[in-house]
């Protein structure tokens, strides 16, 4: 199997022309965000080659090895100026030879020009179309494939800025604050959350100058819940329509943007048993096989603090962080407690990676330590944004730095105990210069 990937599937199943709520771009985010296929070398097997955008850390795969994980590896060697990297394998002219010698290839998820590279290279594998990925993947779909499961859904779409006015002054009567989704947000971009009415007002102003440029809109709306704990279930749907339940993983959210996730405990999973969840990720399944989808899934959920569950908040169909996180978890927690997380940092130079895991490990900071606890770094070409030591930009301005992303697992017997272990990884990190953003 080759496994590849192209992350932030979101932005290319938005529809041109729709209306955007208002964001602060990142210009370092693009080149961390293409790095990020190298996380998926925890669901690959001996057998199973990882193609990756930016060549892998020798030490880094070394490292791997030694704690179990076994997977060949590829470099695309495609230009980093376009981010698709299924686009970017398909228009290089010649066919790769290295490609061929694989009779399936597995996404990430299913984005455009993934179809034309299996077609280019025969893979036998079978995708979904484009479309019906897309339609499944939106938060409108989520809100009304609730709603008819269900009988209700606290999400209602709103078409138009007027609309969306009127139903935000309504629920902001009703609630402690509205909630304002784009159909395809992800990572805490395209979530707003409003706790007065100006603040609403300025963002329906925002939107009503897009239509009248001739954008169309289309937002979900829901009241500010009381939110005890967000959970996903990971499953997956053949092609003959049978569904494996594959995990259950509790979400860590600040200001709902993703920070990771851990496996849910065992009392809290056998809540949702008694209480019918898994009956309704069955039909959950059923719905979205009709509705021509197959491969992973990943359902958002959340306990509110009355005890209420919430089963559907939003429908992932594809590959997921919470997989990423299950699958290390099944194969390195041996019982203690495993959380996968990440964190911001900024570098000036790219230092010696291999020589900064031998001090993590003479620290007893690295996994495995002389208590079978510790942490696994799982990103060096997303911490350095995927910048080799060759083309490392040589002329930073004082004080500036290359921001990255430090994806990590960290195993440790309690919080506290985790929170000792990242709080020397920041340590380390920033005796070679680096900087924690947090």
């Amino acid at each position: 199997m080759l496994v590849a990937s192209t992350f932030d599937s979101e932005t290319y199943w938005r529809e041109e022309g729709s209306s955007r709520l208002p964001f602060i771009p990142d210009p370092s985010r693009s080149r961390v965000v293409m790095a990020m296929d190298e996380l998926l070398a925890s669901l690959c097997g001996p057998e199973d080659t990882l193609l990756t955008r930016f060549e892998m850390d020798e030490a880094h795969m070394d490292y791997l090895a030694h704690i179990g994980f076994h997977f060949r590896q590829l470099s695309a060697n495609v230009p980093s100026h376009e981010p698709n990297l299924f686009r970017a394998l398909y228009e290089v002219p010649e066919t790769d030879e290295r490609l061929k010698q694989f009779s399936e290839m597995t996404p990430f998820s299913v984005v455009p020009y993934v179809h034309e590279l299996l077609d280019r290279y025969n893979y036998s594998n079978k995708l979904p179309t484009l479309q019906d990925v897309k339609r499944v993947n939106s938060k409108l779909y989520s809100a009304d494939l609730a709603k008819r499961l269900l009988g209700s859904s606290y999400s209602q779409p709103v078409f138009s800025a007027d609309e969306l006015a009127a139903v935000g002054r309504e629920l902001m009567g009703l609630s402690k604050g509205v909630l304002l989704k784009d159909p395809f947000g992800v990572a805490g971009k395209g979530n707003m959350l409003f706790k007065n009415l100006s603040s609403l007002e300025r963002v329906v102003s925002y939107l009503r100058k897009q239509e009248q440029a001739g954008s169309s809109t289309a937002f979900l709306v829901e009241p500010f819940l009381d939110v005890e704990y967000d959970f996903s279930c990971q499953f997956s749907i053949d092609e003959s329509g049978s569904y494996q339940i594959v995990g259950l993983q509790q979400i860590i959210n600040r200001q709902f943007a993703y920070v990771g996730s851990q496996a849910m405990q065992e009392e809290n999973s056998h809540s949702l048993i008694r209480n019918g969840y898994f009956d309704v990720i069955e039909k959950l399944a059923s719905s979205l096989y009709k509705d021509r989808y197959f491969g992973h899934v990943c359902v958002d959920s959340m306990i509110l603090k009355d005890g209420t569950i919430v089963p559907i908040v939003e429908i992932n169909a594809r590959q997921s962080m919470g997989l990423v996180s299950h699958r290390l978890g099944e194969r390195l927690e041996n019982g203690k407690h495993g959380t996968f997380t990440f964190r911001t940092v900024g570098s000036r130079h790219r230092f010696d990676y291999g020589q900064w895991l031998r001090q993590l490990d003479d620290d007893g900071v690295l996994y495995p330590n002389h208590t079978g606890e510790g942490i696994i770094p799982l990103s060096p070409a997303c911490m350095f944004a995927g910048y080799g030591e060759s083309d490392y930009p040589q002329t930073l301005s004082e004080g500036s730095f290359i921001k990255g992303r430090l994806y990590l697992f960290v195993i440790a017997r309690d919080v506290q105990e985790q929170k000792s272990l990242i709080d020397k990884l920041k340590e380390r990190f920033e005796v070679q210069g680096g900087k924690w953003y947090g």
